[in-house]
């Protein structure tokens, strides 16, 4: 269970950058998910969306570190240690705080935090009515040097931003866009 919780960590670190200084990459997910649940405003938007489960998918809403997370488990894999997740955390935003900041600052985080990440891709997109930016990105997970990818999406309604993230085996992520695309149609806040 502690490998599934790790992408968890390492998106809910991205939550901090709105009153914290960025800090090294020599953190375990655990201090992570720590750092995360002081932020201000955390779990603002939580009891505030619905969201189907993607078909084959199990859903377990939980609390980890004074965080409040609806958290999206894949079927395993044989052979695979980890298993793609999608996770949606929230926070409310500072007054004046741009989608447009948040995500520069989120991606701004997760660079200094998270070991070997590397943006890949990003955009813009709409879900439920509402703007929203992505990031895709690859990085290496810091207690078991495993090689992940995530897809972020973010968007903001009524000042609470809604991190949506996708996390997968190595090179996995366009195998699990049909789930993701599944769970983003569906999703209201």
């Amino acid at each position: 269970m502690k490998l599934k919780l790790i992408p968890a960590a390492l998106v809910m670190l991205t939550f901090v950058a709105c009153k914290n200084k960025p800090t090294t990459k020599d953190h375990t997910s655990d201090e992570l998910l720590e750092m995360a649940g002081k932020a201000p405003g955390m779990n603002a938007g939580s009891g505030r969306f619905t969201v189907k489960t993607p078909t084959g998918w199990t859903r377990m809403d939980t609390v980890i570190s004074r965080i409040q997370y609806a958290y999206f488990v894949a079927p395993p894999e044989e052979g695979n240690p980890f298993q793609a997740n999608v996770n949606i955390i929230t926070q409310q935003l500072q007054a004046g705080f741009t989608l447009q900041q948040y995500v520069a600052t989120t991606e701004k985080e997760m660079s200094t935090l998270i070991q070997g990440f590397k943006k890949q891709e990003e955009g813009e997109r709409t879900i439920a009515g509402e703007k929203a930016r992505w990031i895709k990105y690859r990085f290496v997970h810091h207690e078991t040097e495993m090689t992940l990818n995530g897809e972020i999406i973010i968007l903001v309604k009524d000042n609470i931003a809604y991190a949506i993230t996708l996390t997968t085996p190595k090179d996995a992520l366009d195998k699990y866009s049909k789930e993701l695309e599944e769970l983003l149609h569906s999703f209201q806040a």
